[in-house]
């Protein structure tokens, strides 16, 4: 029993430190292999014979479900204890991936972990003692891993080649060994034979994500994006902002998509970072995944630094915008705050872009809106590519024009209205902003011409701090760069500022570009500069959170209510099976079905109690002659039947051989017949699924 009780928690505890790696850190492996080891020290309580084995395990489970309302009742919505347990599942499907170590976040893990170690413990230490349980337990948890992380815990599988391993060599040696028989080398290849025949035949593409049944808690921050802070951080010069550790690229804080003729605009709805809905436009195929360290120094606001597209966050209360990948703090950032992010960038080869292409209208049409565009700049940028073939060479124009004969300077009047970047495209010399600006005129200038001639573009603000190996971010790094969009290839940033950009096309492929093109200068069509048009607020969001709750709920009962049914159907066929067997075992085996009958009526007979003693004590005709049959297939199949009142009857013939199996369950169901009659209904409520028989030997 030992041997039996060790390779199962062995089993579980592997599986709940695979279950652990869809959080964050080292503490919910801790958590999750505590749990297991727990369920098994509930084993002798379980055991305990004054109470029933089934009441035991239902009292454990309410007060573990006590337990979790206590610990996650302080951040829940709501005070009802139900709809506080409902809601487990879906905040953590709604959560960050991997989820951050938060107590509420951890429970409904350590709660599943408690409840199929303890049923796996159960089994095992039953009258059956069976070793399929704790294999359906490490099942449950490995695909629950795998649903919670999307398949990326166990990309190669090693997780579960070690738990077949322990598998095979638990069912090659525990269960013979303890007794006492020869070991089958055959068995292991049952669970290696059913692994690969899941490997086969599930389904590698387009894989089953759970967070689509629940719709995201989505915030509203309307905070306002930090385009117009350019200036202010450019005149603090050497100020250190904040520290940068590892790769080498540029360092983005809040990418603007949507431009309303008189100021760029962040998003106001956020949610959980891995849990909101996928972008509006599909990230590139060719991609680098980086991870930085920030400590954040004099950078003020709830913007948080972060490397392209974030994937994750150390940050639990960090939000994204999934359009843009933007990271927004509901608090304010503060010094010595450090945090750790890794995202995904999009690296398309020069030879990549070269004959790319653009989305026309449908989702990109956020990317192309420009209400009320004056015709000065539509004019403009028109001349800017009329030598251009394909929309790369128009993005390499615009670059090229916007840079060429207008000078950086911090302290050009800010903003990035029609008016403003028609004086910095075209005012006389002289005037305010003429020909000069930062790079929010710059970035918008191209942005806002790419638009015009049908490139999706948006506008990023960040950093361009100097190389090193932790690289000081100061106030003079900050800029602001636009990106436009290639269709299978993402956003490939430019820079109109200085003619380069990180992580964007090389120099050399767009010196190419130059050279071809046979003219890239244009003269503005001479025109009064244009009037702004009248700000337009950003319409009111709708209350997420409200329709968010019902839906949270919703996934939460369905998954409560999908268990009991999964259960019953489960035990269902198991049941089934069972009487398969013990049909093919012929007479035995229709006397061990009237032994199970028994066990569920309550009448379970001594174990030294013969058949034909039991089947007098039913006092059913059909059970003196099933017991009879079962008797003579046990010890004399090959004599011929003896009658019950002793004697055989003058001139009576017998036929020698094993009894007939179907005279034997004939039998057998008339004995089931009988039983019905005098057990009382509620017993007979739940024979057909009743696990009991299973654990019979």
């Amino acid at each position: 029993m030992t041997a039996r009780l060790s390779w199962s928690a062995l089993l579980l505890v592997v599986a709940a430190i695979h279950f652990a790696s869809g959080w964050q850190g080292a503490l919910p492996a801790l958590v999750f292999a505590a749990a297991a080891l727990l369920a098994f020290a509930c084993v002798p309580l379980v055991r305990w014979q004054r109470v029933p084995t089934g009441l035991t395990m239902f009292g454990i489970l309410v007060l573990a479900l006590v337990g979790g309302y206590w610990v996650a009742r302080d951040s829940a919505e709501t005070s009802d204890p139900v709809n506080v347990l409902l809601d487990l599942v879906p905040r953590v499907l709604t959560a960050a991936r991997p989820a951050p170590a938060t107590p509420e976040l951890l429970l409904p893990g350590a709660l599943l972990t408690f409840a199929v170690a303890l049923a796996a413990a159960v089994s095992v230490a039953g009258k059956g003692r069976s070793l399929l349980a704790p294999v359906v337990g490490v099942a449950v948890l490995y695909t629950c891993t795998a649903l919670l992380t999307a398949g990326r815990a166990d990309r190669h599988g090693l997780v579960a080649l070690a738990l077949v391993a322990l598998i095979a060599l638990g069912w090659l040696l525990v269960d013979r060994l303890e007794a006492g028989g020869r070991v089958l080398l055959g068995l292991p290849a049952v669970p290696v034979a059913v692994v690969a025949l899941l490997a086969t035949l599930l389904p590698t593409g387009d894989a089953f994500e759970p967070r689509e049944l629940v719709e995201p808690p989505v915030t509203d921050l309307g905070v306002a994006g930090p385009l117009p802070q350019l200036a202010a951080w450019a005149n603090l010069g050497d100020a250190e902002l904040f520290r940068v550790k590892g790769p080498e690229r540029a360092v983005r804080l809040v990418a603007l998509s949507d431009y309303s003729g008189a100021a760029w605009r962040a998003a106001s709805l956020y949610g959980p970072l891995g849990a909101v809905a996928a972008p509006d436009l599909p990230p590139g195929t060719r991609v680098e995944e980086a991870e930085i360290e920030v400590t954040i120094g004099g950078l003020t606001g709830s913007w948080v630094p972060t490397v392209g597209r974030p994937t994750s966050v150390t940050l639990d209360a960090a939000v994204v915008d999934p359009d843009s990948g933007s990271l927004v703090l509901p608090d304010e950032l503060s010094p010595g705050l450090r945090y750790r992010t890794r995202g995904v960038v999009d690296v398309p080869d020069d030879t990549d872009l070269l004959d790319a292409t653009v989305p026309a209208g449908g989702q990109s049409r956020r990317y192309l809106a420009l209400p009320g565009l004056p015709f000065s700049l539509a004019e403009y940028a028109r001349q800017i590519v009329r030598n251009a073939r394909t929309p790369y060479e128009r993005a390499v124009a615009i670059e090229q024009v916007v840079k060429i004969g207008r000078t950086p300077d911090a302290r050009a009047p800010v903003g990035s209205s029609y008016a403003r970047l028609e004086r910095f495209l075209f005012g006389d010399p002289g005037e305010p902003g003429a020909n000069a600006g930062t790079a929010e005129q710059f970035a918008s200038a191209f942005a806002v011409l790419g638009r015009a001639v049908g490139l999706p573009t948006r506008v990023v603000v960040g950093f361009q701090p100097a190389a090193g190996e932790e690289r000081v971010v100061r106030g003079s790094d900050a800029t602001a760069w636009p990106e436009v969009y290639f269709s299978g290839w993402g956003w490939v940033p430019f820079d109109p500022l200085t003619g380069t950009s990180s992580g964007g096309s090389s120099a050399a492929a767009k010196r190419e570009v130059l050279n071809r093109l046979a003219s890239i200068t244009a003269t503005p069509t001479t025109t009064a500069l244009s009037a702004p048009p009248p700000f337009v607020p950003p319409s009111q969001a709708p209350d997420a959170r409200a329709s968010a709750a019902p839906s949270r709920q919703w996934v939460g009962l369905l998954v409560s209510a999908s268990i009991p049914v999964l259960v019953v159907f489960a035990l269902g066929m198991l049941r089934t099976g069972r009487r398969l067997r013990l049909r093919r075992a012929g007479a035995a085996g229709a006397w061990d079905h009237v032994l199970d009958l028994l066990l569920l009526s309550g009448r379970t007979p001594h174990r030294d109690r013969t058949a034909p003693d039991i089947a007098r004590d039913l006092a059913l005709d059909p059970a003196m002659r099933l017991a009879a049959l079962a008797d003579r297939a046990a010890f004399a199949p090959d004599r011929p039947p003896v009658p019950l009142a002793g004697r055989p009857p003058a001139g009576a013939t017998f036929a020698a051989g094993p009894p007939d199996p179907a005279e034997a369950w004939r039998l057998a169901r008339q004995v089931h017949a009988g039983l019905r009659k005098i057990v009382p209904w509620h017993r007979r409520l739940f024979w057909a699924v009743d696990p009991r028989p299973l654990w019979r030997r």
